[in-house]
């Protein structure tokens, strides 16, 4: 029981044997338990006046500075070249028809008719990808179908995959399973900056520079 409540119940609790007392004849005991009835009402008012004015006197202290943090700067992270140009990625049952020019990688797990354009990032034919039309980037991975001209400093081809067209590259590497029907063309290789004006490294002499057709 609530201690609040107390004073009032017991108030209530000898009222309602004052009445029992009264019935039964006893008019001592109907007096006693009336009075002690009245005392008790009496004491729960009292208790809750003095609770009134005690949350009265309690008042919210006036002229306190409030603590006001100051905002905390955010500090923007410079993105990477990657995430500036992002990553292209044509998913396995996606056939796209047009051109891409990109900066970032792409990844191209579906089909794509059309030209692929990212002179400085990588270019990955996944395994079951299919492209028909000309590759021009900086590295090349082919696990998957390519049909056209592959221009790239660095070619790869996976032991699923299959190129028929063009190649121009630095470096080439076939491995076991992979084929290639086309011809094969070397890029010149990149002039070495030196320290001196006016001096440049002789490069070696270009290697042949056309690979007759390959039949399958």
């Amino acid at each position: 029981m609530d201690r609040k409540y107390l004073a009032l119940n017991s108030a209530l609790l000898f009222w309602l044997l004052a009445l029992v007392a009264w019935c039964s004849g006893a008019l001592f005991l109907t007096w006693l338990f009336a009075a002690v009835s009245l005392l008790s009402f009496g004491i729960s008012l009292l208790l809750n006046q003095v609770k009134i004015m005690f949350k009265k006197s309690k008042t919210p202290e006036a002229g306190k500075p409030e603590l006001i943090l100051p905002p905390v700067p955010v500090i923007e992270k410079e993105p990477t070249a990657t995430e500036k140009h992002g990553t292209t990625v044509i998913a396995s049952d996606v056939r796209f028809e047009g051109n891409i020019v990109s900066g970032g990688h792409v990844y191209v797990h579906g089909t794509l008719i059309g030209n692929i354009d990212s002179k400085e990032s990588l270019i990955k034919i996944m395994r079951g990808g299919q492209v028909e039309g000309n590759i021009t980037c900086r590295e090349l991975i082919v696990d998957g179908k390519v049909l056209g001209q592959c221009s790239s400093d660095v070619i790869e081809i996976c032991e699923n995959g299959q190129v028929t067209g063009t190649l121009a590259y630095r470096t080439l590497a076939v491995k076991k399973g992979g084929l290639f029907s086309g011809q094969a063309e070397v890029l010149p290789a990149v002039a070495e900056k030196t320290n001196v004006v006016g001096l440049m490294k002789e490069s070696a002499p270009d290697p042949l520079d056309l690979v007759p057709l390959q039949k399958l």
